[in-house]
């Protein structure tokens, strides 16, 4: 099978349809008719082939009916013919959106497709769309509705991707109640608690016909007022949501590759961002990474920012770019400048969609020439693409991303897992980020505040310990078992000895702290770090984050209500050396390579050697690098040829100087770091 998708892509994209620009809130243009017949035109085709363009995404399912979608769908149709004369692939765009003026000529019943909230009111899409309303995931005609698109993109169009567009279900208020999901919640609660003295542990009767999707009290504590959730009805609920989500996906694309079996999938929606993406979204990266190829990457975290540390708005992504490694996957972002299209190369490996020629909508932007500096990136791309592209990191250092604190604690777990991220990032510490599954295969694992933890994961992060790893444990983690049951006895207490959990209540404040549903957190288990050894291993456990910023301290609003933890909360903390000192410790290769010579350089370890990238790239500087081998290979942008480095022994490394490197260099020397020390 053909994966080109692993290649690295450079891509342009259009999502609306005619109808759907006639009618949003962004003011058109007199020549909009004409602008959107030339995007399908054969002069777009060669100018976007003589940028060697490797994909365009189409406008085909914006949710019209077939009345008016057909005509829209047929013109894609023909000009797939085109791009594939072209050598160009075509990707089509697939929303999960009613216009109901639309479908309801062809499809009355449509409503019963549609999101209906809790008031029994639709779910429209926001701002003055008013037009459209959002599909119910659960709906089975909605899901039936939605293989027929499929059906017909695959046999008539031929596409070579699938671009699934807000692969997320609504958040509340609009979150849906309908009939279809209470039957599922009811279901899903069924499986999970199949008897009774299940459902009885859980929530002290049983039976489940009765019960309905929990509604929030929008008055006095609105659903985005919450810090966490300790109901236990309320957790399920987070948790059907990302089962509902990965379910959708799961059907939807197992359909394609039953029609094409190299079908690729995208879709946005599964990338790290600062904000619980489990309630609001059900969106679950672990599990529905899974299903696509592709990740694309839309990353809303950035908040301008006047702190003289204020995080670049170039490297946002990388938490996300960093898991789609870790997964095998590709990642789509867009880039502005020079600058951000070199992060993506190094981080990402694909060039992704250039924001100069538009974005959500082609349009004729794309007859402007390329700036020069991105030009000779692009090239640089294609002359050695088999370095980019989707590729492994070899990092032995993992934050595990505990996905049920992520889910049941809104901010002090996202906090802490973008702090320590965001350290390691800045200090140039290669790391990955895991998953659930895969926390116990590195050499040094990093869990930071996973309140929750069942005692599976506490038994498996014990072992890889005794075994000879080692662990760097923060503030709260175990302080509830899966289930949300405080713990009398601390997680890791066999390795840290720490003293027993009193047996103090925890009181409701509701009415008193209605952002805090309970009191958030025990008292601290010890003032100091612990170091222990244990087994071959190694443990030290942190009780303090001294982060810059509380969450709450700013106003974040994603989705306009919902606090999170954006870019102005990453700053490093106050105990970042007492960080720095106790990874040393627990891992003496935490710097496999080392890079000296200018502030704001980053990198990753991959497969063929070292990748640097450089924020303040707009002159060149000589950097100096040790590196675990004699002899490398330095690919420059700027440089036709490689150049050939020879280091000289330093301890365990080889010194060497870099010379003149701007925004993106390789550093190729292909080995194994793990056999060289």
């Amino acid at each position: 099978m053909c994966e080109w998708w692993k290649q690295g892509i450079f891509f342009v994209g259009g999502w609306h349809p005619l109808a759907a620009r006639l009618r949003r809130t962004v003011n058109q243009s007199v020549l909009l008719e004409s602008q959107y017949d030339w995007e399908t035109g054969d002069e777009r085709l060669k100018n976007l082939a003589a940028n060697h363009v490797d994909l365009i995404i189409a406008p085909y399912d914006r949710g019209l009916g077939p009345s008016d979608a057909v005509p829209e769908q047929e013109r894609i149709r023909e000009f797939a013919v085109r791009c594939r004369r072209h050598g160009i692939k075509l990707g089509v765009y697939l929303a999960n959106s009613i216009y109901f003026e639309s479908m309801l000529k062809d499809y009355p019943d449509c409503a019963d497709w549609a999101i209906h909230n809790s008031g029994g009111q639709f779910a429209n899409y926001g701002g003055e769309q008013t037009f459209r309303w959002i599909a119910c995931f659960n709906s089975p005609p909605w899901r039936q509705r939605m293989k027929g698109i499929i059906h017909r993109a695959i046999t008539e169009v031929e596409a070579d991707l699938l671009h699934f567009d807000n692969l997320a279900v609504w958040p509340e208020p609009d979150s849906c109640h309908c009939h279809w999901c209470q039957e599922k919640f009811r279901a899903y609660l069924s499986r999970k608690y199949p008897d009774a003295a299940t459902q009885k542990a859980r929530f002290g009767i049983t039976g489940f016909d009765t019960f309905s999707i929990p509604v929030f009290y929008n008055n006095f504590q609105p659903a985005w007022s919450f810090e966490r959730f300790a109901n236990p009805l309320i957790q399920d609920f987070i948790d059907f949501r990302c089962q509902t989500v990965t379910d959708y996906i799961n059907e939807l694309g197992g359909y394609a590759r039953s029609l094409k079996r190299d079908i690729v999938i995208d879709a946005n929606g599964q990338s790290v961002s600062g904000v619980n993406k489990a309630f609001l979204y059900g969106c679950d990266p672990e599990r529905q990474l899974a299903e696509v190829e592709i990740a694309c990457d839309e990353n809303p975290d950035f908040r301008p920012d006047p702190a003289v540390d204020a995080i670049k708005p170039e490297i946002l992504s990388f938490r996300g770019m960093k898991q789609s490694r870790q997964f095998g996957k590709g990642v789509f972002a867009q880039f502005r400048n020079a600058s951000s299209l070199a992060f993506n190369l190094a981080f990402g490996g694909s060039p992704g969609i250039y924001m100069g020629w538009g974005y959500a909508e082609n349009n004729i932007n794309e007859l402007i020439p390329l700036p020069g500096e991105i030009q000779d990136l692009l090239a640089f791309f294609r002359k050695y693409r088999h370095y980019f592209g989707v590729v492994q990191c070899t990092a032995r250092v993992a934050v595990w991303r505990s996905s049920r604190s992520l889910r049941y604690i809104s901010s002090w777990t996202h906090l802490s897992s973008a702090v320590m991220e965001q350290l390691l990032f800045n200090r140039k510490i290669p790391f990955t980020i895991v998953s659930d599954n895969d926390m116990d295969k590195f050499d040094l694992l990093i869990v930071p505040d996973a309140e929750y933890l069942s005692d599976s994961e506490e038994k498996r992060i014990m072992e890889m310990v005794k075994n000879g790893k080692s662990v760097l444990i923060t503030e709260y983690t175990g302080s509830y078992k899966d289930n949300g049951r405080k713990r009398h006895i601390p997680a890791f207490q066999e390795m840290f000895k720490l003293p027993e959990f009193t047996d103090e209540i925890e009181k409701e404040n509701g009415i008193f702290d209605p952002s805090r549903q309970f009191s958030p957190n025990p008292a601290k288990l010890n003032e100091f770090p612990i170091y222990v050894e244990y087994g071959e291993g190694r443990a030290v456990y942190l009780p303090e984050i001294r982060y810059r910023h509380q969450p709450g301290e700013f106003q974040s609003k994603y989705n306009i209500h919902y606090n999170g933890i954006d870019s102005r909360y990453w700053k490093e903390p106050g105990n970042a050396v007492e960080i720095i000192e106790a990874l040393e410790w627990l891992y003496p290769r935490l710097y496999p390579v080392k890079v000296t010579g200018a502030p704001a350089v980053y990198l990753d370890t991959l497969s063929h050697g070292l990748v640097l990238y450089r924020t303040d790239g707009e002159r060149p500087v000589d950097l100096r690098v040790k590196i675990p081998v004699p002899q490398c290979r330095l690919l420059l942008p700027e440089n036709d040829e490689p150049l050939i480095l020879n280091g000289k022994k330093s301890s365990d490394f080889y010194e060497m100087k870099l010379p003149s490197v701007r925004r993106l260099a390789l550093v190729i020397y292909e080995s194994n770091e793990k056999e060289l020390f």
